[in-house]
């Protein structure tokens, strides 16, 4: 098993560097560059719960995207060819357009998925999704019922998310993934979701370190160093028994990252992906808080297509590596690129300040 799990991240890292060469080379001789295969919506920062250690509870809208204006900026992604088309939030399931949305996305041709806490969402509603398309759901879950309906705020939201993964499962959903943001409140919790994840038969779990965004920017939810290496070992363990995938926040992990990850892990801002937020702007993931040192420009006032050309420069052109010092000297440079620009924020990106090789 160990051995097919390298022999499928080196092929992996291969074909990420041929991706790489093909992308910048079509950036320099034509002066376009190839179209993101994938692009997140912020659909929303309304929610039915109240997580604590939310990272989009800093910035609210008045005015969200109309369903007219959705519909003409997935025309243009099918027209670019985009292949998938994803929805987060917030909570997605609160847009009361989003199955006609996601059906007008379908039957374009693009690939769509939902991230929800899975809060409201139920049979009728699964079968919805279903009818509308939708290829992949992720549903959130923090560890066992008290732990998870501590984290959510709610008491009923460990049993309805749950609910909602069966559902999801009758309904017929293609892909169903399980997200769990790990902290140092439930990371001891890890064991009995895994086990709870393989009784239900879920397809993959994605595991991701806590974000220094939103409620969690000032908190003291962060694991720390030991911890992640805890973390680390328990994902070499338990990825025998059921998928996972570690969050793109830790980009690299070392030489020895093999024995974590099946394929080569990346930040794709402005590379293979991006975000449409709430009101319109374009940045790069939906973890990007929405400020003026991330906005790319808005579809409000300028094609998607135009954006994609002009826009993440400093995504594209290396200019980090002068910028910082550590990074510019690093011989892991070509693996790690700087690593993810949101754990930037909280001085988390860099896998020597973590220690785990």
């Amino acid at each position: 098993m160990r051995l097919r799990h390298r022999i499928n991240y080196w092929n992996s890292s291969l074909r990420l560097k041929l991706f790489r060469q093909r992308f910048e080379l079509a950036g320099l001789r034509s002066g376009r560059y190839p179209p993101p295969s994938y692009v997140l919506w912020d659909c929303t920062r309304r929610c039915n719960l109240n997580c604590l250690h939310c990272g989009a509870s800093k910035e609210h809208y008045d005015n969200e995207l109309s369903t007219v204006q959705v519909k003409g900026f997935i025309d243009q992604l099918a027209r670019l060819r985009v292949r998938t088309f994803a929805v987060t939030g917030g909570e997605p399931l609160l847009r009361k357009d989003l199955i006609e949305l996601l059906t007008h996305a379908s039957r374009l041709g693009i690939k769509t998925g939902v991230a929800t806490n899975g809060f409201i969402l139920d049979e009728n509603k699964a079968r919805e999704l279903k009818a509308a398309g939708v290829s992949s759901i992720q549903i959130s879950l923090d560890g066992d019922a008290d732990t998870h309906n501590h984290i959510r705020q709610n008491p009923h939201a460990f049993d309805r998310a749950v609910q909602a993964l069966r559902y999801c499962r009758k309904a017929g959903i293609q892909l169903l993934t399980v997200s769990t943001v790990v902290t140092g409140m439930n990371q001891d919790k890890l064991e009995h979701i895994k086990q709870l994840l393989l009784d239900e038969g879920i397809n993959q779990w994605k595991i991701i370190p806590l974000m220094p965004i939103g409620r969690a920017e000032k908190s003291n939810l962060q694991i720390d160093k030991p911890a992640l290496k805890q973390l680390l070992e328990f994902i070499s363990q338990a990825r025998r028994q059921i998928p996972i995938l570690l969050g793109e926040n830790l980009t690299y992990l070392g030489r020895d990252e093999a024995r974590y990850r099946t394929k080569v892990t990346y930040c794709p801002v402005g590379i293979s992906a991006c975000c449409l937020g709430t009101d319109g702007k374009i940045r790069g993931c939906p973890e990007m808080p929405d400020d003026p040192r991330f906005i790319e420009g808005s579809i409000l006032e300028q094609s998607f297509d135009e954006i994609w050309q002009k826009g993440f420069k400093p995504y594209r052109n290396q200019s980090l590596r002068e910028q910082d010092p550590l990074c510019g000297a690093c011989s892991l440079w070509d693996k790690c690129r700087g690593g993810c620009w949101v754990m930037r924020l909280g001085e988390a990106h860099c896998i020597k300040n973590w220690r785990v090789e």
